[in-house]
């Protein structure tokens, strides 16, 4: 008989840690007896997931998988996949009409270390703090834990600042469709925040003390507009205040001429690529909603970007990608280049430098908005997450009214609707939960797997998804033994797979005394196979400050008292590296509202100096950094298309270990236990849309392994899409 797990795996790990064992220290076992394996109990139908994260990424994979489970499942399972076809299709509008069934997953729980919306737990409790004092929407939540990236903050007047993720663009698809089945909720605001808890509101706080006194002579300014690029010594590389000055009716178009002036031909280069990238993800779109065809489920986001023909832009540097679309390049406005700064006769015949009013698209407005999306150069994003960095500039962006955090809230009571409104049999308890855990522990057994808290067990699930980065959620991923002659023997669970039957010669040196490896019988090594770097490297740490009361100081950023002063302030290079800051948004003159993005923390000296000492100091989140730097940040490190290697949806097959029939094949229900990685598509790219993107494509792949969706068997490749 043929072991469920090569034997060189029978080196494992017996150590208790915090009431389960944990793997620490490796030594062999003798393995006794047979090697076959029990025939499997029958299972219930009912299937049981869990995901771990409560962002964007885990509730609205909870909103596609009920839609899946109530209104795309065929009511036969063992039909074929054309009836299964049509069988969606008669019932993708809820199943008007249909007969009463009950719906294969029998509970969906998104486990998160913030509390949930109310009306999505079976738990008891409340928040217990006190609501006057300024907290993110992610609060309360245990310390060193940063928790979703999306989360905002109400000021005590009322104003809505974003704290993570700030802005939507009109193409997100996933975001709109998530917005069109909410629209009470749901509602547009002007970018980033600053506004009210409905659109376009703003209360003046009255009789609080806290008006800002110092802002009193900037009240008669005109109010800022545009934007700017601060080069730092009080240098501008680009300043579109001034064009407030005009009327309203010529700024857009004289905006646009200045774009195009200054730009010139780079500036159509760029808008062709951004228009080439916005088809590819059109096609995205259509093969996320086809569920008919096998060629349209991507086992992996590196497969989706080179189905699209965006995977070689993923692989580059974004430097060298404008590189190939001929950008003008001015090394004298980068810090650290691998090119020649220019010199002699390349220095004089670049015309650009004779004519007034050019300037470098590369240098000046690319630079600043990678800085100020992801916080990295051009040098470290990749071709493809510089393009989708660059869309938004082209299109019109808003935030969600009382905070993007809403879009989490309302993707779960959307997935709870569907299920409500379907002909699935009632329950006794909601089908989805969010529950406040902090998950330390997954084992996987044969048939399940189970989550753990420290010590307390929280229930046992068939699927498990994990929505948020792996190198910063703190779980220890196990597997117990094979054979199941012990259950307290666990070793580590090969996330990134399994390297066979190496031969010892072929083994790195370093690699000879891991822990890891073991020898069978032939004298052959077996190994974890290694995490891509996406999977690896700490995320890039950013520090969001808010602050009211200010007064900001002119003469720190060269500009007169009676200057307009932009509404969004982005660097270049020089200016992050001279003031700290990658962004500074004013949302508020008058009361002194403002947002800023920086590295590190900003000392009290260096708020005094941009915002004046009366400011006062609103709400500070560090993402990542200092000693929380391997488990937190912002955006992940995408080092120029060299981390952009992802791992892939699928991190665990139950199935596959245990040698058994389905898992991950083409619509069997249930062949064992299952790990799925929704943020695997964070190696290329990351936004609010880009999570949406990577839930529905593990919403997709969970669902046809439990048979909700049967695609068509085509063995056509990926590219011919």
């Amino acid at each position: 008989n043929q072991l469920p797990w090569p034997l060189p795996f029978s080196r494992l790990f017996i150590r208790q840690h915090n009431g389960i064992m944990k793997p620490q220290h490796l030594f062999p076992i003798l393995l006794i007896g047979s090697s076959s394996i029990l025939p499997l109990q029958h299972q219930a139908e009912a299937r049981r997931i869990a995901i771990i994260g409560g962002g964007i990424s885990g509730t609205f994979a909870a909103k596609y998988l009920a839609d899946y489970d109530a209104n795309h499942r065929s009511s036969s399972a063992s039909s074929s996949s054309a009836s299964s076809a049509s069988s969606s299709s008669s019932s993708s509008s809820g199943g008007e009409g249909g007969e009463a069934r009950d719906c294969l997953i029998d509970e969906i729980v998104v486990y998160d270390v913030s509390p949930p919306p109310t009306g999505l737990s079976n738990e008891e409790g409340g928040h217990g703090y006190d609501t006057r004092e300024v907290r993110s929407s992610s609060d309360p939540r245990p310390p060193n834990y940063q928790g979703s990236r999306v989360s905002s903050i109400t000021l005590n007047d009322g104003t809505v600042m974003e704290l993570g993720a700030s802005i939507v663009y009109n193409g997100n698809r996933l975001v709109l469709d998530t917005m069109n089945g909410d629209p009470e909720r749901l509602k547009k605001a002007k970018p980033g925040g600053g506004g009210g808890n409905n659109p376009g509101e703003s209360k003046e706080e009255e009789g609080t003390g806290k008006h800002n006194k110092g802002a009193a002579a900037q009240t008669q300014q005109r109010q800022p507009s545009g934007v700017g690029i601060y080069h730092g010594q009080n240098e501008w590389l680009l300043n579109t205040a001034s064009f407030s000055t005009y009327p309203s009716i010529l700024r857009t178009p004289l905006k646009s001429l200045y774009f195009l002036w200054r730009y010139n031909f780079d500036y159509f280069r760029l808008n062709s690529a951004v228009k080439q990238a916005i088809r590819s993800f059109d096609v995205i779109y259509d093969a996320l909603n086809d569920t008919q065809h096998d060629v349209t489920y991507f086992d992996s986001p590196m497969d989706m970007w080179g189905a699209m023909g965006l995977k070689s832009a993923a692989g580059i540097s974004f430097h060298d990608f404008l590189d190939g679309l001929g950008l003008y390049r001015d090394v004298a406005l980068e810090l650290e280049s691998d090119h020649n700064n220019q010199s002699g006769w390349s220095s004089w015949l670049d015309w650009r430098k004779w004519i007034p009013g050019m300037g470098c698209l590369r240098a000046e407005l690319l630079s600043a908005i990678t800085i100020n999306t992801y916080n990295q150069d051009l040098n470290a994003m990749n071709g493809l997450v510089g393009l989708v960095a660059y869309v938004p500039a082209g299109g019109e962006v808003f935030s969600i009214a009382g905070g993007n955090h809403q879009l989490i809230e309302s993707a779960l009571s959307q997935g709870q609707v569907i299920y409500d409104s379907s002909t699935c049999q009632n329950t006794a308890h909601q089908r989805i939960q969010q529950r406040q855990h902090r998950i330390t522990t997954v084992v996987a057994d044969q048939n399940t797997m189970r989550l753990y808290e420290e010590q307390e067990a929280l229930g046992e699930y068939d699927i498990v998804i994990l929505a948020a980065p792996l190198q910063q959620c703190r779980i220890q991923f196990l597997i117990e033994s094979p054979m199941g002659l012990d259950e307290a023997i666990l070793h580590e669970m090969p996330l990134g797979g399994v390297i066979d039957n190496v031969d010892a010669e072929d083994v790195p040196d370093e690699r000879k005394d891991e822990d890891t490896a073991s020898n069978n019988e032939h004298g052959h090594h077996s190994f974890a196979r290694e995490l891509p770097q996406s999977a690896t490297m700490p995320y890039t740490s950013v520090v969001t400050t808010v602050v009211s009361n200010a007064t900001l100081n002119a003469a720190h950023f060269g500009l007169r008292d009676d200057d307009v002063w932009p509404r969004s302030i982005l660097v270049s290079e020089r200016g992050r590296a001279l003031e700290g800051i990658t962004t500074l948004t004013i949302y508020n003159m008058d009361r002194g509202i403002i947002k800023t993005f920086s590295s590190d923390t900003l000392g009290e000296e260096q708020r005094n100096a941009i915002f004046g000492e009366h400011h006062v100091l609103e709400y500070v989140q560090v993402w990542g950094g200092g000693d929380n730097g391997k488990y937190g940040g912002a955006t992940p490190n995408f080092g120029g298309g060299r981390h952009s290697e992802s791992l892939p949806y699928l991190l665990y097959d139950g199935a596959k270990h245990w040698s058994r029939e389905g898992g991950a094949g083409r619509g069997d229900s249930h062949g064992g236990p299952a790990l799925y990685y929704s943020n695997a598509i964070e190696s290329a790219v990351a936004a609010i849309e880009i999570s949406a993107i990577g839930a529905k494509s593990t919403a997709k792949l969970v669902a046809r392994r439990l048979g909700l969706i049967r695609p068509q068997r085509d063995s056509a490749a990926h590219d011919e899409l």
